[in-house]
């Protein structure tokens, strides 16, 4: 059995370097910099883009993961996509090995600010980290540093029923409760609907206690 230790709290470790520009940000539109045991979790930036990432979002289970069809960017169209992101309302964080700064996946954040809450989508891109725990290895950090340093209150994640590689980072995560089984919740790029599962933290660890506990599920096939 692999056990993975990840810190209680993140460890925030202000940016290096910063450029004019990004000195001039307001704290709360600056980049997101979390170090969380073996993993670092920083905002993207442009420069990030590559060809390996473009394969990851084009690769056949990613997309089923996430309920999309091929994402037809080239190089250029995804650099203009990750700058989109404005570290406000909309974040892309990459998941960096902290060995040897390998990126291996990324979260992707849409905050509410009216209600101070935060839809979070993430992928492992890396198949070498398969197995490896490593959404459980950052998964609280994120969390943490966003209810202490975002003003978030609470998270969902809505995962497809039928993305079970997807749902064991979730199931059995007590950070997480299951809020809702939406049936025929969407459409799939084959057209058929597929239900969704949506799963919720809680900065208020009494909300957490009284909310849904987490049942078996029939997914489907």
């Amino acid at each position: 059995m692999t056990v993975v230790k990840t810190a209680i709290k993140p460890i925030i470790v202000p940016l290096p370097n910063l450029d004019e520009g990004q000195a001039k940000l307001k704290p709360s539109h600056s980049p997101v910099y979390i170090e969380s045991g073996d993993y670092i979790v920083r905002s993207l930036k442009d420069t990030d883009a590559s060809e390996e990432l473009l394969g990851w979002l084009n690769r056949a289970d990613m997309l089923r993961g996430l309920n999309l069809s091929k994402v037809d960017f080239n190089l250029s169209q995804l650099r203009a996509f990750i700058a989109g992101f404005d570290n406000y309302l909309h974040f892309i964080l990459g998941i960096f090995n902290r060995s040897d700064d390998r990126l291996i996946g990324f979260y992707t954040i849409d905050v509410n600010r009216t209600h101070k809450t935060g839809s979070l989508t993430t992928g492992i891109g890396d198949t070498s980290e398969r197995g490896k725990r490593t959404l459980w290895a950052t998964i609280d950090a994120i969390l943490d540093y966003f209810y202490a340093e975002r003003d978030i209150e609470k998270f969902t994640a809505r995962i497809l029923a039928r993305n079970y590689a997807m749902l064991f980072n979730f199931k059995n995560n007590t950070r997480f409760v299951l809020e809702a089984h939406l049936k025929d919740e969407c459409l799939a790029p084959n057209g058929k609907r597929v239900d969704l599962l949506i799963f919720a933290s809680f900065k208020n660890p009494r909300t957490q206690v009284h909310a849904l506990p987490t049942r078996e599920t029939k997914t489907d096939d």
